[in-house]
């Protein structure tokens, strides 16, 4: 039985394993380390992940999900053709893929996984990603902050070398900045922040948008599959100015061709508010743990955004400390998964590594200012608190003889508790008190795994303990056990030969995205390759693959 790690991702999500040779990336059924974190339905009903999802994109928008990890923990729903799936259930389908590959490549069964989150996720996030571990049917007691995952990466790579450390986590889809102390095989959080809606996503939009304006395109015009195409080749535009200093993007919508030449000044400028948010977390990370950027020994930058030259050259800027990128932006986080689970199942040669972790956002409790009268928030534990720990507050009557007092717990920066995210009430009866008199004391206690414990203490010291329950966000057993019932309905097509469907697939994208002439030159290679999957043999088939492949290949480069 295996722990394994899990870098449940925006755009792709992978595991890993610490063995005694240390970390080990698992192959998918592709035999790839990155699984897309994409979830469509195929047209027999069947519930397909990764790359083949990938593909679909363009040409079944309406039956494929991506970058759902933006909205865990909302109400937000996705439809897969005439279903809807929150974000939760869409994970639970990516993880339910990941744990079937690894056991499959491990030869064993998965006990339990760590999933990765960004550190400024708030409670909501937090429990939709377990939950979605649990609909999987996969144990999750664990979850870890991806940067300090990308620096315990970053860590035993460098032979745990003493020092303060920033990790700039910038990925598909979120932000993560964190400061980081490490002594003695000793890792300690000092300071988190971040943006939850902010990522590479970003960038693609805002080429989406320059590319509609440049060609007088208008989006209101654009049909579903047209916004695809131009978004997936905003998309591969910008993967190309990583390398490149200039990359012209191409699309055809009904047999014309529009065009972009973009580089990467061109970049900056439309995408300049992308970067100017980029900044905000960095500075207030430095500022919370009282640090200038040259007391860092090094900035770590992980995450796919991170690859891109102008954002090595901005985050240089605005730091004057060159960023370290000796590290696989891609796999880092999953890495340090994978230490983090050699952790937890007492692996010998990380016995002497102890990681700390601390709260990413302040909690307490709304309360009336007996000046104004107004309800203000009363901070009870402090973001970038270590974890865990447990704070307590006074509390004192509003009214004469009152008998009841009411804690509303927030979660949040604002002083303003409306501004702030509810994680629920608890009420208490108390013996009748004197305007201005102690009423009740409030502890707060939140551990190593996100929970919350609340303790209200009233006069006569008769304690009410309630582990809080949001029940916007958690589900009872029996909201569970639909949910778990209604996903294990769907019939997931891993009966089916996986690289042939991809092929399929993107034979298919590239089709909606070609001219006429070489539309029909595909269509019938198509239609010549499903005839040999379906009467060849084993030999004939696997050459078919190989020479669709590189047919595929030769007609996207063109």
């Amino acid at each position: 039985m295996a722990i394994i790690g899990i870098d449940l991702g925006t755009t792709n999500s992978l595991a890993t394993i610490y063995t005694e040779d240390g970390v080990k990336l698992i192959r998918n059924s592709m035999g790839k380390a990155l699984t897309p974190s994409v979830v469509g339905v195929d047209d027999d009903g069947n519930v397909i992940v990764g790359d083949v999802a990938k593909e679909r994109l363009i040409s079944h928008p309406d039956m494929t999900a991506a970058e759902f990890k933006r909205t865990m923990g909302t109400d937000h729903e996705y439809s897969l053709g005439k279903k809807k799936y929150s974000s939760q259930q869409l994970s639970s389908i990516v993880l339910r893929k990941i744990v079937l590959d690894a056991k499959e490549f491990l030869g064993e069964e998965i006990d339990e996984v760590v999933i990765s989150v960004p550190a400024y996720f708030n409670d909501k996030m937090r429990i939709a990603t377990k939950q979605a571990a649990e609909l999987a049917g996969i144990k999750c007691e664990r979850l870890i902050n991806e940067p300090s995952a990308a620096a315990l990466a970053y860590l035993h790579e460098h032979e745990w070398k003493d020092g303060t450390y920033m990790v700039v986590d910038f990925g598909g889809g979120t932000l993560d900045v964190s400061i980081i102390d490490s002594f003695d095989s000793v890792m300690e959080i000092i300071a988190v922040a971040g943006n939850n809606q902010l990522g590479g996503k970003d960038f693609n939009e805002a080429i989406y948008r320059h590319f509609c304006e440049v060609n007088g395109l208008s989006d209101s015009d654009l049909t579903a599959e047209e916004k695809a195409i131009i978004y997936r080749m905003s998309e591969t535009t910008k993967i190309a100015l990583s390398t490149t200093p200039m990359a012209v993007m191409s699309v055809v919508l009904h047999d014309q061709k529009y065009s972009l030449a973009l580089d990467n000044n061109e970049l900056i400028r439309i995408a300049h508010e992308v970067f100017e948010k980029l900044y905000e977390p960095i500075k207030k990370a430095l500022k919370d743990s009282r640090l200038r950027p040259q007391d860092l020994e090094a900035i770590v930058l992980v995450g796919g955004s991170c690859k891109m030259p102008t954002v090595v050259s901005y985050l240089e800027k605005v730091t004057g400390v060159k960023p370290c990128v000796d590290i696989d932006s891609d796999t880092a986080i999953g890495f340090g998964a994978g230490i983090y689970s050699g952790i937890k199942s007492k692996n010998q040669n990380l016995k002497e590594v102890v990681m700390t972790d601390i709260c990413p956002f302040s909690l307490g409790t709304s309360t009336h200012d007996t000046k104004t009268d107004e309800l203000i928030m009363s901070f009870i534990i402090e973001r970038n608190s270590m974890l865990p720990c447990s704070n307590m507050k006074d509390y004192y009557a509003l009214y004469e003889n009152q008998t009841e007092v009411k804690f509303d717990i927030f979660q949040g920066e604002s002083i303003i508790p409306e501004n702030n995210i509810k994680l629920g009430s608890i009420s208490i009866k108390c013996p009748p008190t004197k305007k201005h008199d102690f009423i009740a004391s409030a502890r707060l206690t939140y551990d190593i795994n996100g929970i919350l414990i609340v303790d209200i203490t009233n006069a006569d010291k008769e304690t009410t303990t309630r582990t809080l329950l949001d029940n916007n966000v958690r589900l009872s057993e029996k909201e569970m056990e639909l949910i778990k019932a209604k996903l294990d309905q769907l019939r997931f097509s891993e009966e089916k030969d996986e690289e042939q469907e991809l092929l399929i697939s993107r034979a298919e994208r590239i089709i909606e995205e070609s001219l006429s002439i070489q539309r029909e030159i595909l269509m019938v290679a198509l239609r010549d390759f499903k005839v040999a999957m379906k009467y060849g043999n084993t030999v004939e088939k696997r050459k078919a693959k190989e020479e669709f492949s590189a047919f595929l290949d030769r007609n996207e480069s063109d």
